[in-house]
């Protein structure tokens, strides 16, 4: 994974940023996530980390049903286990670029949730089981997951291609900032944060 000063690097130039910072963050107390979304697969880390922690085939099986939504399954059992109707599909092309945002989002929030993060459970006062009216009951529920939001408290770093459109760029920010809440968003283009390393990389090395 990329290191802690790649990540603090990025993020100082974001801090400047009010468009893309819900509150103001002390680099030194943060829990930066890093996700690296790819064909293959979407590895999702924290900061300074040697190896990413969580490692998630971007292939995802769909298991259609005569229902109005077909099932979804992430990991690798998704593809691995022979299940009836089970279809095999990928969101992003082989040049690393989205074609199905809708799914990407959601591999890319079970690759952080699954092994870097918890979903935040909502308050049990406030979620409508508690109520004495029930005909409330529903709203009141999807009110309140409305409110949830898994990365409330963690900065994000995510890697893009170099060519990546405009809109991807804003389909990115729109997930990250407003669907999973992060307090700080950052795109960075492989090439950029390769470059980055590599100017850091003698520093390492002078003892060997």
């Amino acid at each position: 994974m990329w290191s802690t000063e790649v990540v603090r690097h990025f993020l100082r130039q974001l801090c400047s940023i009010p468009l893309l910072t819900h509150s103001c963050i002390d680099l030194d107390e943060i829990s930066a996530l890093v996700l690296d979304p790819g064909y293959s697969s979407t590895r999702a880390g924290f900061a300074g980390e040697d190896v990413p922690k969580s490692v998630t085939p971007s292939y995802y099986g769909v298991i259609s049903s005569s229902e109005a939504h077909d099932k979804l399954l992430f990991g690798d059992n998704s593809i691995h286990t022979p299940l009836a109707n089970l279809g095999i599909n990928n969101p992003m092309s082989k040049d690393g670029t989205v074609e199905d945002w809708d799914t990407a989002a959601k591999l890319w929030e079970y690759a952080i949730t699954s092994r870097l993060t918890n979903a935040k459970p909502s308050n049990p006062m406030s979620n409508g089981l508690n109520d004495a009216d029930n005909s409330a009951m529903d709203v009141d529920i999807e009110g309140a997951q409305d409110q949830e939001k898994p990365l409330e408290e963690n900065p994000l770093l995510m890697t893009e291609t170099g060519w990546n459109s405009g809109k991807g760029r804003e389909k990115g920010i729109e997930i990250a900032m407003e669907s999973w809440g992060c307090p700080a968003f950052w795109l960075a283009r492989n090439g950029v944060l390769a470059a980055y390393v590599a100017t850091l990389k003698p520093l390492y090395d002078t003892n060997e």
